[in-house]
């Protein structure tokens, strides 16, 4: 963080604010960064696995920092988690048993809570300290969720809870922060962890992710790296352990990134219309969606050219 002291049009500003201001600043790489002015700073703690900072933002709210990295905003964290939950929910034939692979917020357990069919949905996550944190800071997000009685919440690595279970899952979602060095999502993904995911699913098991910043794809092509985005080297890796394999995306203001996110199962997915899917979440969910429905499922899935097209060719060529 850095401090930035705003003189321009001053006088615009509430009089009561300060004139100088925190700045959070996003790296989205060494050559790009997105800046977030700071209110306040509610909290600053490590716990045993990472840094966890929440800050109150001008224009996203409250936003919870692992290792330095945002994972939702108040403004828009509806749009991240309602795509990560309902696609997936809405294709099930019939979601019943769900497991959300961290989720520490505690609001992709309460998306998946609002379909009438879930019975029980087991919620795997590292971080007991940082649990404790959301259930004081952000109660908007997960908003009683952990309480109820469908819930059942676990605090273990996922790749040793994984290879000791032996339940068999509908929906299998996985919402864990970016895999750097620096977290605890450090090598999760790899073909020993798929070799046993693959044994919890049913025939017709969906698995979602959040699968990384999409435009990656596009500066990777544009400046010829080596390194390989990961949105590109997960669609490798899970396609060979899922005849089904599919990116879709969407914008979120707070990360300023066209966001992807990554579905693969073994059955063919059936190609609903617009109608079947509102008939979908009329019958299946209750509560309130603040952005998903038949026209943005439609949008989530239309994946521009160039993304196609890498993701197809190995070489970005």
């Amino acid at each position: 963080m850095s401090l930035f002291i705003a003189m321009d049009n001053y006088e615009k500003f509430d009089q009561s604010l300060p004139l100088q201001w925190l700045w959070y600043y996003e790296y989205h790489s060494i050559y790009e960064l997105h800046g977030h002015a700071v209110k306040n700073v509610l909290l600053r703690t490590r716990s045993k696995y990472q840094q966890i900072d929440i800050l109150d933002t001008f224009n996203s709210g409250k936003i919870l920092i692992l290792n330095s990295e945002p994972q939702s905003a108040e403004v828009d964290e509806h749009i991240y988690h309602e795509t990560l939950v309902h696609p997936a929910m809405i294709l099930h034939p019939n979601p019943r048993k769900v497991l959300i692979i961290g989720g520490g917020e505690g609001a992709t357990l309460r998306e998946v809570l609002k379909y009438k069919s879930v019975e029980q949905v087991i919620m795997v996550d590292i971080d007991e300290e940082l649990h404790k944190i959301v259930l004081e800071y952000l109660k908007e997000w997960h908003q009683n969720s952990f309480q109820n009685p469908k819930a059942k919440i676990i605090f273990e690595d996922v790749k040793d809870y994984i290879k000791r279970c032996s339940e068999k899952f509908d929906v299998i979602i996985s919402d864990l922060n970016e895999p750097t060095g620096s977290t605890p999502a450090f090598k999760v993904y790899t073909d020993q962890f798929l070799t046993e995911l693959t044994k919890i699913c049913t025939a017709n098991s969906v698995f979602v992710m959040q699968a990384s910043d999409m435009k990656d794809l596009l500066f990777w092509n544009y400046r010829k790296d080596q390194d390989i985005p990961l949105l590109k080297d997960y669609v490798e890796l899970f396609s060979k352990y899922f005849k089904t394999v599919k990116i879709f995306h969407t914008f979120i203001p707070s990360f300023y990134s066209d966001w992807a996110f990554l579905m693969a199962t073994n059955q063919q997915l059936e190609e609903l219309s617009p109608e079947q899917i509102e008939n979908r979440i009329k019958e299946r969910i209750t509560g309130n969606l603040k952005y998903y429905d038949s026209e943005t499922h439609s949008m989530l899935f239309s994946l521009p050219k160039y993304v196609r097209e890498i993701i197809n060719n190995r070489s970005g060529n």
